[in-house]
């Protein structure tokens, strides 16, 4: 099934919200079998895939939406994807593309994420933190309140090493606008490449979700081991749920649980799916 955005909200599971048609009005969405809802723009064939988060005692808490992109058949990065976009089209394609996964995991996941309380984690472009001048979190907003959800239901994941040192005071500034608003807030890949622990102090992350390199690290050094709960300790004071990523092994679960972390994410635990109804994966 597939159709152009014209007629859209009869058609599709939950209606496409209308600041998505203002912005993407000759956009083709589709409703695949396997992958769900998809929609084709700027020459990109883009869905979305979902990886659950569990915590320490194996409940999925979170889904983090991943997105999956296609030129011609064959598969592109993301960072690929958003490079597609001008530099004039790169909130709106965020945005776009944060609505798709919206679109899938309501259709799709309404009613465990009624029932389990789920939280629904999307990555955010560190460039739309600092093109939008002011109101971080509200155009979207208004996505969430046309499909009867809220902010609160929505972990916003920003890559903080991205970030240059000179936009660090815009990006506070949009982080406070988007928690005033009810979202929450997740510093992703942290100790990527460096730990930027004076970062921390300035964004004041709800979670803290740590690169799986950590986690592979120190699953083949016994120091980093030892160091680990110390890296979990001090993220707690600054009171940061910790979210391990990366787990492949059960060593690496078990060193994770022994370090404190309160959810763990990994290959081990749910590769990332689609949501289409034949359940299709990754």
């Amino acid at each position: 099934m597939s159709f152009t955005t014209e007629g859209l909200a009869e058609r599709l599971p939950l209606p496409v919200p209308l600041p998505t048609l203002e912005d993407w009005p000759n956009a083709e969405f589709h409703v695949d079998p396997a992958r769900g809802i998809t929609v084709k723009a700027l020459g990109l064939s883009l869905s979305s895939a979902f990886q659950p988060i569990f915590d320490a005692q194996g409940r999925v808490v979170g889904e983090e939406a991943l997105l999956r992109a296609l030129t011609r058949g064959k598969p592109l990065p993301p960072l690929q994807a958003f490079a597609c976009a001008a530099d004039q089209q790169l909130v709106a394609f965020d945005r776009l593309c944060r609505t798709l996964h919206l679109l899938n995991f309501a259709t799709f996941q309404h009613a465990a994420f009624k029932q389990d309380a789920a939280r629904l984690f999307l990555n955010v472009h560190p460039q739309l933190l600092v093109q939008v001048e002011s109101r971080h979190g509200e155009a979207f907003g208004r996505i969430l309140d046309s499909l009867a959800w809220s902010p609160r239901q929505i972990v916003l994941e920003i890559t903080e090493d991205a970030i240059p040192d000179s936009r660090v005071g815009q990006v506070r500034a949009a982080i406070e606008s988007y928690r005033a608003r009810g979202y929450a807030i997740a510093i992703d890949d942290f100790g990527s490449r460096h730990a930027n622990l004076d970062r921390l102090w300035v964004f004041e992350p709800d979670i803290v979700k740590l690169d799986r390199e950590l986690i592979f690290q120190a699953e083949q050094s016994p120091r980093l081991r030892r160091a680990l709960p110390k890296v979990v300790e001090l993220l707690h004071e600054l009171e940061a749920e910790v979210v391990v990523e990366g787990i492949e092994t059960e060593v690496q679960q078990q060193i994770a649980l022994d370090a404190g972390a309160d959810a763990l994410q990994g290959y081990l635990l749910g590769e990332p799916r689609f949501f289409g109804s034949s359940g299709g994966t990754r």
